[in-house]
């Protein structure tokens, strides 16, 4: 409970859960306490393994065959749900708890429409036929900025965002008074993310129910919790109000944690990620669960389990020195701290490196006009269409640099990451890497410039053989190229293996991949990546998938082997904090064209093109004294088979301008908007359009009410989704009806600001 009068929805008392393996019980929540009150949002934070996931299964009795509730309470609204089962819990679900996951394509089923799937959720707890179902779900559908036609579309159909808000929909269909949010905005990027938790935190608010957002990405819950309560090791480590927690922790473990994490405003700070591993929970410790990782531990912390100390006012830490805080936070402040404890673990990273071969100088690649392009397959006589993946980009990539590749998912990053390394043929366009133009090499030519270029990839484990030892999956670059074999194939290895931070080397030889935590594994993969020492590597998300705590390992690794190796980097992220603190240059990529390029710094703090300035106001902010808005574009990037006309971010720029490239599609998008904001208004809108036709360019509506109505409710909703929609229109009466005209535009050139900066936008003048 608490000090505060307010009583709490959700009381968790000594919740102990285990699972049963054939070595033993695995204690992955041993006694955790924590409340929600009416209204309110509280972060579960810690890293993979602590038992986020774990404690919110066990609220919904949705935990494995193997998983089970030791001991303790789970009190909603003053009735304990520990010992509910059967027909008793599933009437909690979705009527009183309802679920939301970290996979939204996970969530629905691949052969139901959505439409449909919501409504079987509300007619298995309450009495309603499908067509008020279906009206409840079109208003849901409204209320998280879903068309309501899309009710009728399969999942595949469905953009990534567009398929987390629908399960939003469905979590909110019996509005339920709490809503478990587990990782929901992990495999987001930015901008997507920040309009899923914009929209989560508006129904939050106009329905008044509590909010359990489970994560391990600080900035996520600074922007979106009222409260945090941080977990480590199946223990609860400090809990409190969140930008109290963040702002001045009291546990050294959160500490750690906001040292490990790049920001936006600090991205040039140091950073360290916290050595070693959480503990085996199958023999867990006997004290304090962080004692191994933790600087200050004393014979104390290793021998008693600390209690969850009350060290202010809604907060509690669970640490045996919570009168040393002040302290600890200076301390725990230097990297040094952290190195220290490195070098305890046998973890430390060695000093500089040093090459093989003297680090060459001048330009490593030079990309001119890429091009790649994907078939769609089409009807036989029907029109050829294409998947625009990269359409015409140039870019430069010096020796010893890291240039960044930012942007969605959708923007043609990792496809251009993996053209520059030729897993990918281009389509159009010319590569030269040190002068050879490697657009069509081939066989032995092939084989000799992969010696050069390598690849990092976004999940570690599905690139590293599970059947290969770590001594075979990294030493295998040297077997094809003929390098090395035997034992100086070993010495090799063990030498990439400790430049990347693994140590002692030997211990990792013999092991599997699956015997690696998530951060070893992509270390392994980056050893992989420098054993030949390549003039560069395309790092596409090497971060992305892991804990707090250890990215900073990761990205400090790129900078090492850029500053002593001399080795290059395209690091391919929609994570702009990150991109500033390891890149030297970034290009901003929008639907296969780059729109913004220049040095990191420049690029971030002068954000000329309005793509460049909407990732940055979606980039989360995890220091506790920035506040940030909703982003003002709303919508999602476009199709890259159908690309829009001129500019190809108008349709979600809040400048654009009428000369951007406005199109009858933009039109239809805002007759939607009109539907979906009001449904009064939408039935009015249609009986003055009547049938809406679009043919490239063109608009034509019947008009059965007269040309005057249609006008009216075209100029309406134009100017409702953008002024410069309605300037750029021509609005003509004739005999099929309305028809409305817009001017064929090129998308504007990259403009050359100085510097090395160039942005592609109509609004920013070129230097003379």
């Amino acid at each position: 409970m608490t000090n505060n009068e307010v009583k709490p929805m959700l009381d968790v008392a000594d919740l102990a859960i285990h699972y049963e393996t054939g070595d033993g019980p695995v204690k992955a929540v041993d006694g955790i306490d924590f409340f929600i009150r009416p209204g309110e949002a509280l972060g579960l934070v810690g890293e993979s393994g602590c038992g986020k996931t774990t404690a919110a299964k066990a609220m919904l009795k949705l935990l494995p065959p193997n998983g089970a509730i030791a001991k303790g309470r789970i009190d909603v609204d003053g009735r304990d749900l520990v010992p509910l089962d059967g027909e008793d819990i599933r009437k909690v679900r979705w009527n009183e708890i309802a679920w939301i996951s970290q996979a939204a394509m996970n969530a629905l089923d691949p052969v139901y429409r959505v439409g449909d799937q919501i409504v079987e959720a509300m007619q298995a707890h309450i009495d309603i036929n499908k067509a008020e179902a279906m009206e409840h779900a079109a208003g849901l559908f409204r209320a998280v900025g879903i068309d309501p036609s899309r009710l009728q579309a399969f999942p595949h159909e469905m953009s990534g965002g567009m398929k987390q808000r629908a399960v939003i929909a469905m979590a909110m269909a019996l509005e339920p008074k709490l809503v478990i949010a587990d990782e929901p905005t992990t495999a987001l990027d930015v901008v997507t993310q920040a309009q899923i938790l914009s929209r989560l935190a508006k129904l939050r608010k106009d329905r008044g129910m509590s909010l359990l957002f489970i994560t391990h990405d600080i900035s996520v819950v600074v922007q979106t919790c009222d409260r945090v309560a941080v977990m480590y090791g199946g223990k609860i480590m400090e809990t409190g109000p969140v930008r109290e927690v963040f702002g001045a922790p009291f546990h050294p473990y959160t500490m750690g944690l906001t040292n490990a994490f790049p920001t936006l405003e600090g991205a040039q700070k140091e950073l360290i990620s916290i050595p070693g591993s959480p503990p085996n929970l199958l023999h867990p410790p006997a004290g304090c669960r962080f004692a191994e990782r933790c600087p200050f531990a004393t014979d104390m912390c290793r021998s008693d389990v600390p209690p969850l100390h009350v060290v202010g006012p809604d907060r509690s830490a669970s640490c045996h020195y919570p009168e040393k805080v002040e302290e600890f936070r200076k301390v725990a402040a230097r990297n040094s701290t952290w190195e220290e404890v490195g070098r305890r673990l046998g973890a430390e990273v060695e000093g500089k490196l040093t090459p093989d071969t003297p680090p060459r100088i001048g330009e490593v690649l030079q990309v001119d006009d890429l091009k790649r392009h994907f078939d769609v397959p089409g009807p036989m006589f029907g029109p050829e269409k294409k998947v625009h993946a990269v359409d015409g980009v140039d870019l430069s990539l010096q020796a010893g640099e890291i240039l960044g590749l930012a942007g969605e998912s959708g923007s043609g990053k990792t496809t251009t990451g993996e053209v520059l390394v030729k897993l990918q043929e281009p389509t159009s366009g010319r590569i030269l890497s040190e002068g050879e133009d490697i657009s069509d090499l081939s066989g032995a030519a092939l084989k000799a410039f992969r010696r050069r270029a390598q690849m990092v990839f976004q999940d570690p484990y599905q690139t590293l053989n599970p059947r290969f030892t770590i001594a075979r999956i990294v030493g295998e670059p040297l077997t094809i190229h003929g390098i090395a074999k035997g034992e100086e194939q070993k010495q090799r290895v063990i030498k990439a293996l400790e430049r990347a931070g693994l140590k002692p080397a030997k211990l990792y030889l013999e092991r599997f991949p699956h015997e690696l935590s998530g951060g070893q594994r992509q270390r392994i993969a980056i050893a992989r990546a420098i054993i030949l020492e390549p003039r560069f590597v395309v790092a596409d998300e090497p971060v992305s998938m892991l804990d707090v705590s250890i990215r900073a390992g990761v990205l400090n690794l790129m900078r090492r082997f850029r500053d002593d190796l001399g080795i290059s980097f395209v690091y391919v992220s929609h994570d702009l904090p990150t991109i500033r603190y390891v890149a030297d240059r970034t290009a901003i990529l929008y639907l296969g064209q780059v729109v913004e390029v220049g040095p990191t710094e420049t690029v971030i703090r002068e954000r000329r093109h309005p793509y460049t300035q909407l990732l940055i106001e979606a980039s989360p902010e995890p220091d506790p004294d920035v506040v940030k808005p909703p982003p003002e574009a709303a919508g999602e990037i476009p199709s890259a088979i159908d690309v829009p006309n001129g500019c190809r971010f108008h349709t979600r720029c809040p400048v654009a301008t009428p000369q951007c490239g406005w199109e009858a599609r933009d039109v239809e998008a805002a007759l939607t908007d009109v539907g979906i904001a009001d449904a009064a208004r939408g039935e009015a809108q249609a009986k003055a359009l009547g049938t809406v036709s679009r043919n490239g360019l063109q608009l034509t509506v019947s008009a059965p009410q007269g040309f005057a109505a249609a006008q009216a409710a075209l100029v309406a909703a134009m100017e409702a989704k953008h002024p410069s929609l309605a300037q750029a229109a021509t609005i003509s009466d004739t005999a099929k009806g309305a028809v409305i005209d817009f001017d064929e535009h090129d998308p504007p050139a990259l403009r050359d600001l100085g510097n090395g900066h160039a942005a592609a936008c109509v609004l920013v003048e070129p230097v003379a």
